[in-house]
């Protein structure tokens, strides 16, 4: 009976050692993956550029109308207008609320600076 328990106790033994050894092995090559990841530099999807920039004119479109400069504000309007159009071709069937309302305002911009 000794002899049969010693046997199963050293069966479970090696499992546990070839299981740790296996857990150690996947540990270390996580974190030589996440480190790889960490260094690697991080490329941006150009849409990400494309939706600071059409947020920025329209910033820039809102402030320079709130200041009174309505002729200086078309240029922005203007290229928000465009950068909105360049995000609904690169993402289809998205920001399309946005361009419209760059749209509406462009033109109600240009109807108000057209009457100063």
């Amino acid at each position: 009976m000794n002899d049969v328990m010693m046997k199963l106790v050293s069966a479970a033994i090696t499992a546990a050692l070839v299981a740790l050894v296996g857990y150690a092995g996947v540990a270390r090559r996580r974190r030589q993956v996440a480190r790889a990841e960490a260094a690697r530099t991080s490329t941006e999807d150009p849409t990400q550029a494309l939706l600071r920039d059409a947020e920025e004119a329209d910033r820039q479109r809102d402030a320079l109308t709130a200041q009174g400069r309505l002729a200086e504000a078309l240029h922005p309007a203007r290229d928000a207008v465009d950068h909105w159009t360049a995000l609904t071709q690169a993402r289809v069937g998205r920001f399309q609320n946005e361009r419209q309302t760059a749209l509406r305002r462009l033109e109600a911009l240009r109807s108000r600076a057209g009457s100063v």
